[in-house]
Order: C-alpha cells, then sequence, then structure tokens
C-alpha cells in the first residue's frame, strides 16, 4: 500500500481546508466580528502549514494508486476533515469539549444536519461557518461518489452514462480535483443563483446565504431556531426548497444538463427514473401528510414534504408533517434521494433496481429453465451487477441494527435509539423533529458516548457503508 501517497492527498485535504477557513476569515471581517475573523485566519494559517507541509514531505510520490489506497483515503478524508472543523467551535468556546465539537463538526459535513447546540445562542462566525462546512462536504460526498464509489462499483449507480465517469485505472486521486471542480462550479452556481433569488423575495442576506449554502448540500442545519415561517416569506421558501430538490438530484445528470445548456437538458433532469421517483415520493408524502394532518396547512405541508424527500428537513412550520405516522417518515428517510447526490438514505436508484431483481426472480420461479435477464431501461443488468447492491443492503441493515443496540446500551429509549440510528446512518438528523416530540427526547441531552456512536455512523453512512466492512477483511491488509 502506498502509504506516502495517501499522505500527499491527504496534505492536499488540510490545504483546502485552510482556504475555506481562509474564506470564512474573510466573510466574517465584513460582518464586523473582528476577533473572530482573526482566530479563523490564524486558524488557517495554521491547517495550510500542515498540509503544505505534508506535501513538501511527499512530493516526490508515484502518481498512481490501486483501490485500498483510494478506500483507505476515503475513510481518513471522512474522519480528518471534521477534526479540522471542529477547531473553530473548540477556540471561540461554542462548545464544553471535544467531542462534542467533533459531533457538530461532523453532523455539519456528512451534512446529517443533527446539532446539539442551540442556534440562537451562537454567532453568525459559527453558523456561517458550519454552513460552509455543509456545502464543501455536500460537494465532496458528491464527487467521492462519482470518482471513488462509483468507479470502483461499490454501490451498482453506473446507470446513467455520463461524461463524469471518464475513469482509468490508478488514475483515481487525479480525477478527484478535477471532477470536484465540476462538481464544485455546479453547487456554486445553484447556491449563488438560490441566494439572490431569495434576497429579491425579500430575505436577509446572511439569512439567504446559509439556508441556500446548507439546501443545496440537503444539511438541514438553520441559521435561527425559530422555524422558516418565522423568518422566511413564502416565496423565498419555495426557492429554497427548489434548490433542496436540486441537492437531492443525482448530479452527474445535472452536470450533461449544465453542460449541453438547452431545453433538451433541462428536460433531462425529469427524464431520469430517480427524479421521476423523487416526485412520486414527494406527492404521496403530501397526500399522507394532508390525510394525517389539515387542509388549511396545505402550503407547509407541501413545503415540509420536499424538505423531507430531498432529506434536508428544514422545519418549516409547526402544523406540518409531525402528524404522520413515524414508521413511513422513517421509511422513506432510510430510502434517501438520488445516488451520486448529497442526500442520504439507501438511494432510490438501489431500491429500483432489487424491485426489478425480485420481479424477475420470481418470473424465473415460475418457468425455472428459461433464461430470463433483468432489464433496467432498456439496458441487460447482469446477475453479478446485483451482488453489490445486495451486500450493501445486507451491510446497511446490519449497521442500523447495530447502531440501534449501541445507542440502547448507551441508555436511550428503544424508540429513541430507533430514531437516532436511522437519522445518522442515513445522513437525516432533522428526522427527530419530525417523530415522537412527546417522550421529551433532545439532542440536546446526548451524553458523549451517545455522540461518538451517532458520529461514526454518520460517517458510515456517508462513506456508503460497504467502505467500512472492507476494513474488517484480512485481504485489504494485505495489500
Amino acid at each position: 500500500m502506498a502509504v506516502t501517497r495517501i499522505i500527499y492527498w491527504l496534505g492536499n485535504t488540510f490545504v483546502i481546508c485552510a482556504a475555506l477557513l481562509g474564506l470564512t476569515s474573510f466573510c466574517i471581517f465584513f460582518l464586523d466580528d473582528y476577533k473572530s475573523s482573526f482566530i479563523f485566519l490564524i486558524v488557517s494559517l495554521v491547517v495550510f502549514t500542515i498540509g503544505f507541509t505534508l506535501n513538501l514531505l511527499t512530493h516526490n510520490t508515484s502518481n498512481r494508486e490501486g483501490n485500498s489506497e483510494a478506500l483507505l483515503f476515503l475513510l481518513l478524508f471522512w474522519i480528518i476533515v471534521p477534526a479540522v472543523g471542529m477547531i473553530p467551535y473548540i477556540v471561540l468556546g461554542v462548545t464544553d469539549g471535544f467531542i462534542s465539537a467533533y459531533f457538530e463538526s461532523v453532523s455539519a459535513f456528512t451534512t446529517t444536519g443533527t446539532s446539539s447546540l442551540i442556534t440562537d445562542d451562537l454567532s453568525q462566525a459559527i453558523i456561517l461557518w458550519r454552513s460552509i462546512l455543509q456545502w464543501f462536504g455536500g460537494v465532496c460526498a458528491a464527487t467521492f461518489a462519482v470518482v471513488v464509489l462509483a468507479a470502483l462499483n461499490l454501490f451498482g449507480t453506473g446507470i446513467h452514462k455520463s461524461l463524469l465517469f471518464t475513469l482509468e485505472k490508478g488514475q483515481l486521486f487525479l480525477r478527484i480535483l478535477s471532477i470536484g471542480r465540476i462538481v464544485g462550479v455546479i453547487y456554486i452556481l445553484v447556491t449563488f443563483l438560490s441566494m439572490l433569488l431569495m434576497i429579491f423575495s425579500g430575505s436577509n442576506m446572511f439569512d439567504a446565504l446559509c439556508l441556500s449554502l446548507s439546501g443545496v448540500s440537503t444539511g438541514g442545519l438553520m441559521p435561527k431556531s425559530e422555524p422558516l415561517s418565522n423568518y422566511i416569506n413564502h416565496v423565498g421558501v419555495f426557492i429554497l426548497s427548489i434548490t433542496c430538490l436540486i441537492g437531492s438530484m443525482n448530479v452527474a445528470v445535472l452536470h450533461d444538463c449544465f453542460r449541453l445548456k438547452s431545453m433538451r437538458g433541462f428536460y433531462s433532469l425529469f427524464k431520469n427514473i430517480e427524479h421521476k421517483v423523487l416526485m412520486v415520493f414527494i406527492l404521496v408524502l403530501f397526500l399522507i401528510g394532508l390525510i394525517y394532518g389539515s387542509f388549511g396547512s396545505f402550503f407547509a405541508i407541501l413545503i415540509e414534504s420536499i424538505f423531507f424527500i430531498s432529506t434536508t428537513g428544514f422545519n418549516y412550520a409547526i402544523d406540518g408533517l409531525e402528524t404522520v405516522p413515524p414508521v413511513i417518515l422513517i421509511s422513506l428517510c432510510l430510502i434517501g434521494g438520488s445516488a451520486l447526490s448529497t442526500a442520504g438514505g439507501l438511494k432510490i436508484i438501489r431500491i429500483l433496481l432489487l424491485f426489478r431483481h425480485l420481479g424477475t426472480d420470481m418470473k424465473r420461479l415460475s418457468h425455472p429453465s428459461r433464461m430470463l435477464p433483468v432489464l433496467f431501461r432498456g439496458q441487460h443488468i447482469p446477475d453479478r451487477a446485483f451482488l453489490s447492491i445486495w451486500m450493501y443492503f445486507f451491510g446497511y441493515t446490519l449497521f442500523l441494527g447495530i447502531s440501534i443496540c449501541l445507542l440502547g446500551a448507551s441508555g436511550l429509549m428503544f424508540e429513541n435509539s430507533v430514531i437516532l440510528g436511522a437519522a445518522s446512518i442515513s445522513n437525516f438528523g432533522p428526522l427527530l423533529q419530525y417523530i415522537n416530540p412527546e417522550s421529551g427526547f433532545s439532542i440536546i441531552e446526548l451524553s458523549d458516548q451517545q455522540k461518538i456512536i451517532s458520529s461514526f455512523f454518520m460517517i458510515s453512512g456517508r462513506v456508503e457503508i460497504l467502505a467500512v466492512l472492507i476494513l474488517f477483511t484480512s485481504s485489504f491488509w494485505r495489500q
């Protein structure tokens, strides 16, 4: 295993984190918070020095890598970046310890959106930083899904043909920055347009920026503790819901849409099978919300349905989806959004493929000697392609069960363990606000042990489970 190659790219990771800290320092300066701006600048310089040193020591490393190096770097990346991201929380005295700071950073970076902090007690510097951290996590999630996970065929998402899938063996690291720039530009454009439209609709500039950063990354952390309806008007909330929906879409399809620059490219967003199912899920949840709620909450239920299905989960109003049965909400939460997106969960494409495979196997039972291929959108999907999907489904179920057991053993009631476990592994933290509010359970009351468990499963859910399971195989380490 080329350890120096991994160290070199970890050095690049520190440099990128330093740039984000520097950008935050620059933005905070214009908020007249000079002390926090100076602190972010110092932290940025320290992090940059670490990254530059690592690059300097390993600059002569080979420019080729294997699958093991790519997977190990993927895991280290999702562990180390939150460690860097927690530094402002500690230096500014926002949290009461390293574990709480790391939990907050992991929640933001994995776009989970769970927080044990009261937002109204936070400074604008920290609110902006965690919004930027969410946005960066969303870009990284989509980038790694294309570069590492799809390239290694870990979760069977290569259904949509795109120029993004031009990867050659040994060039995964070289493609991280190039594809990351493409994904970053797409997300910057969507964020900027969303912020601009929200400002024109009457929203505060700071709120519009933070919500747009969080929305496109489907993060869910908000700049204020109160519901959105208290400070964002109907037009602004509708624009934000569209931003969240775009964030939950397949980035390869978005790339082709931007590349074509025509109505045909725009229509491709709605021709994609995952995006069609997203719309169906929104409609179904909306109708269920009306059945269990009231017609007077029509707009609130519609907006929260979009927020929920995109796995963003912004709290729009108190009369939204809270009356929907928990089993429905947890099921939709675990399914998640599109593959190659910032949305969490199992991903829609996997569920569609598994049902198609199940239907074909049922037909084979009635005609055992018949050669019946699995067809999906006109393509012949070989049986071996379903092996990784079934393995992922098994691994996801296993990790969900383990998370519930560990959280229960740490002192949580069973119901709360199920909710927090599902929210962590599906990277959908706001699930907690929709379910069982009368129990009195609050994320603020989590112990350090429970925060560690939740952080582990948030990272596991973001790196698609199988990458974590590979660490427990002896063949991986023998390489």
